[in-house]
């Protein structure tokens, strides 16, 4: 009897030992499937002005164990580097820095440096550079060439003497707004969104020149704090917000001097890209004059791990074709 139970003993311990090993087996199979086979980086659409000091930030995915770091990256044949060190680790405890946090990877950034001499772009012309791929070279010797969005690069910035900003304001609801006032007669001819091809959907923008009640706005350049009904504005549905869609049927239509221009923009929450570019008025003065003044633009996305899992998804079909 003692020997029966003595089997029974062994042969449920031997059960549980493979139920054990089988689960550390699956559980480690899971692991596996939710790595990615290098570093993902994610689409961003930028422009960016030559100045003494240039800079440019990407974002990528990376596994949590993962503990390489960018030592270089190479973009249209030029050599360029961090900045900083984007992550940290240590033998106790690993601490790197991260942007967010998912179960199985982060969301990191490397931050580029783009010193004038080494760029085929001379400062100070109306020249412009653009590049939409590199190859990030890691400290591990890992090299993975991405296909970033599109980066433009211009020789000088851009002029703001036309239409000089009065009034911003910006919220959590990727929403942005910019009141501006004339300060030459002129005619508007186009407002325009760059990477238009790419980020369609991505981008809406609405345009006011309703003087009655823009003027109200003039409250604000005295200082203080900015009354209830201004905070409201960007809160409101996007069908509400007051202003036609520019890409209605509305040029070219004219300014007075002193006339106010305000131009309202809604990103796409859901969307995975990065933005940091200005939305370009196009026009002239009376004397006939072209000018393009910029609104600029700085909105990043807040990831999910739902969105997080679509990228992988889609990364890894792509490295199927």
């Amino acid at each position: 009897m003692n020997r029966g139970k003595l089997f029974l003993k062994e042969k449920l311990f031997w059960l549980g030992m493979v139920v054990v090993i089988f689960s550390w087996f699956a559980n480690y199979l899971y692991y596996e499937s939710k790595q990615i086979d290098q570093n993902i980086f994610l689409e961003h659409y930028y422009e960016i002005y030559l100045q003494d000091e240039t800079f440019v930030t990407f974002y990528y995915l990376s596994n949590k164990a993962d503990r390489s770091r960018v030592s270089y990256a190479v973009l249209d044949g030029v050599e360029v580097y961090p900045v900083s060190d984007e992550g940290f680790w240590n033998d106790d405890s690993p601490t790197p820095k991260f942007e967010q946090e998912f179960s199985h990877q982060y969301l990191k950034s490397v931050r580029l440096q783009l010193p004038q001499h080494v760029l085929p772009l001379e400062a100070g012309t109306d020249n412009s550079w653009s590049f939409d791929e590199i190859s990030f070279v890691f400290s591990d010797g890992q090299t993975v060439t991405a296909n970033i969005g599109k980066v433009i690069v211009y020789g000088k910035l851009p002029n703001f003497d036309m239409l000089e900003m009065r009034v911003s304001s910006s919220s959590n609801q990727h929403r942005e707004e910019e009141s501006m006032v004339a300060t030459t007669p002129l005619t508007v001819e186009a407002i325009k969104v760059p990477f238009s091809e790419y980020i369609v959907e991505d981008v809406f923008v609405k345009v006011n020149v309703n003087q009655k009640t823009l003027k109200k706005l003039e409250t604000l350049m005295i200082g203080g704090d900015r009354p209830a009904w201004f905070e409201d504005r960007m809160n409101v549905e996007w069908n509400e917000v007051e202003g036609i869609a520019i890409t209605d049927d509305i040029f070219p239509f004219k300014l007075e001097k002193n006339d106010w221009l305000q131009l309202s923009m809604l990103f796409n929450p859901e969307r995975k890209s990065y933005f940091d570019f200005g939305v370009e008025i196009i026009g002239k003065t009376a004397e006939g004059e072209p000018f393009i003044r910029k609104s600029h633009i700085n909105d990043h996305p807040f990831l999910t791990q739902q969105g997080v899992n679509e990228i992988i998804s889609e990364n890894k079909g792509e490295m199927k074709k």
